[in-house]
């Protein structure tokens, strides 16, 4: 009995003959795409991740290629159970180790390991008599009422296993690499069970390979316009904001109080903590206000369709919010803490509770100012009046040019 068989899960999807005649190329040019843009966004996990999918689809085809055949021999058989042991493993290590980019000097342990293990199941492969132990593992046992092996069910528990690791270490990390370890992982275990069928190996491959382009460009798009502290967008997203605005918008100028000093007191590490309280605080505000680091100690809320009498009030609230949040300087510092779990209550100091506050500049598009650059100085203006003013208050800048 073919073990191989004994697990695949036959099904045909009709293919316009276009589409079939191109599929088998399909998933090389899309994971050699992905592999390109995680190299120029240097992302190294992501990278390798596509490595071994790229080359767990190549096992894949020659295997079935082998297994379609009339003449199916032990060596066929032990080949597909070596790739099914080893390759859920390889990627399950490649997902715990630092991160390098796949061409790059520093990720020649990477390829050291890789090497390592394609090597030895090649050597395994070749020299079948060393694994002659196992291959009671391998036989069909009779039973009163049916036949049966272990090995797939054994290789089947390994993935399974190791596609739930996969998964609960991206539930941990919420990582653009973390899912795309997840998803090779389960489309290596879909690969062990359609194992015979040409079409559906194709298919799969080249879903995995669209998913991974596509994690590839969002962690672009993240790269580009989300300000890694903060985690909200930045300054090149406000820019692209500012030029689909309509005529009516309001927009505040904000920055934090005092920020240079609280930085020389408690240390760059608790203002950029600071910094990531303020940001956390400000996503709060009302009446569909969208939130921007401008830069430094700057932020930028943009209300689309609103005056400032409308969003006055709103921003009024995030001021207070902010002003009463209390801040702990602890004495401990937290390295890697979640931005999402207690934020503004980490730093390090005396473990003191101190007050952050900010000051707001708010201007609108008027007849006497028609172009983005001119409501963001007169924005800019009305903060500096609120800093004038004593800090800790909102200023909208008058409707006459200045």
């Amino acid at each position: 009995m073919l073990f191989a068989a004994a697990i695949a899960v036959p099904m045909q999807w009709p293919l316009p003959p276009q589409i079939a005649a191109m599929l088998p190329m399909m998933p090389w040019a899309v994971m050699a795409a992905a592999l390109l843009l995680s190299q120029i966004y240097q992302q190294g996990r992501m990278g390798f991740v596509v490595l071994l999918s790229m080359g767990n689809f190549g096992v894949a085809s020659y295997l079935q290629q082998a297994l379609g055949g009339s003449n199916i021999n032990a060596d066929v058989q032990l080949g597909y159970w070596l790739w099914g042991l080893t390759a859920p493993l390889l990627l399950l290590l490649f997902a715990l180790l630092p991160s390098r980019l796949v061409f790059h000097p520093r990720a020649w342990g990477h390829w050291l390991l890789l090497l390592t293990v394609v090597f030895a199941a090649g050597l395994l492969w070749q020299q079948s008599a060393l694994l002659a132990p196992l291959s009671p593992w391998l036989q069909t046992r009779q039973l009163p009422l049916f036949s049966w092996s272990p090995a797939p069910l054994l290789l089947l528990a390994l993935q399974l296993i190791v596609t739930l690791i996969c998964w609960i270490r991206y539930l941990q990390t919420k990582s653009h690499d973390g899912v795309a370890v997840a998803l090779a992982q389960v489309a290596l275990l879909l690969s062990s069970l359609w194992i015979g069928e040409a079409q559906q190996l194709a298919l799969l491959a080249t879903c995995l390979a669209s998913a991974q382009l596509l994690l590839v460009l969002g962690l672009g798009h993240q790269l580009a316009f989300i300000d890694e502290l903060t985690a909200i967008p930045g300054r090149r997203a406000l820019n692209m904001a500012l030029a689909r605005l309509g005529r009516r918008y309001t927009l505040a100028m904000l920055d934090i109080d005092h920020f240079k000093k609280f930085n020389d007191t408690h240390g760059h590490d608790v203002g950029d903590e600071v910094l990531q309280m303020v940001a956390q605080r400000l996503t709060l505000v009302t009446h569909g206000g969208k939130v921007y680091r401008y830069g430094g100690e700057e932020f930028t809320v943009l209300f689309s369709g609103k005056q400032p009498a409308q969003v006055k009030a709103a921003l009024e609230a995030v001021r207070q919010d902010i002003a009463d949040y209390p801040f702990v300087v602890r004495s401990a510092k937290r390295k890697g803490a979640d931005l999402q779990q207690g934020r503004g209550q980490r730093g390090e100091g005396g473990g003191k509770t101190v007050q952050v506050t900010i000051s707001l500049g708010v201007a609108n598009r008027t007849s006497n100012r028609t172009d983005t650059d001119a409501v963001l100085k007169a924005a800019d203006k009305a903060l500096y009046v609120a800093k004038k003013a004593g800090r800790n208050c909102l200023r909208i800048a008058p409707k006459a040019q200045d």
